[in-house]
């Protein structure tokens, strides 16, 4: 069960990383793309300009991110409950760990449904100018503010846990 602890954490850190990674990716290559455009690519943009160009991409790369976070969501409730399964099937129980396990899976169900209202939301503020900042974008970003510390609580409460699991798991082939 240690082994499959250990797993599920390091699946799920990496997991945390390389969706943040992923999406905050995508919307700097929109600017890199339209700042140094190919030819091809600059030829392709004129009919609709740079800055309608730059909006499209943008929304593109929106639905893109809230396809990824709505995978990863599910995927954390498969990380989650097999964490929590693999801390409870620890012998001897050890209570730290179910506790963490929980508390680490609690969060991403939360992450998960933040990030639904947080899809439903951004789409409604896709195509609206961001000159205009109107109450849903504040609070857009209210939400995607607690995400973001949500997700840095978990992945940190995942690497204690890890260190914790592999330590001990070191301790139990020390003692054979």
């Amino acid at each position: 069960m240690r082994a499959l602890l250990i797993m599920v954490l390091g699946g799920w850190i990496v997991g945390t990383v390389l969706i943040a990674f992923v999406a905050t990716q995508n919307f700097r290559t929109v600017d890199r793309l339209l700042s140094a455009p190919t030819p091809k690519f600059l030829h392709a943009l004129a009919p609709i300009g740079h800055d309608e160009a730059r909006v499209v991409l943008r929304y593109l790369v929106s639905e893109l991110n809230r396809l990824y976070f709505s995978a990863w969501g599910l995927t954390q409730l498969a990380f989650g409950a097999a964490l929590v399964a693999a801390a409870i099937g620890l012998r001897p129980l050890d209570r730290t760990m179910i506790a963490a396990a929980v508390t680490i899976s609690a969060i991403g169900i939360v992450s998960l449904l933040l990030s639904q209202s947080i899809v439903s939301l951004g789409r409604s503020l896709d195509f609206v100018p961001r000159a205009m900042v109107p109450q849903e974008l504040a609070r857009f970003r209210m939400l995607h503010t607690i995400y973001t510390v949500l997700d840095l609580l978990k992945l940190a409460l995942c690497v204690w846990l890890l260190i914790r699991a592999t330590r001990q798991a070191h301790a139990t082939t020390m003692t054979r």
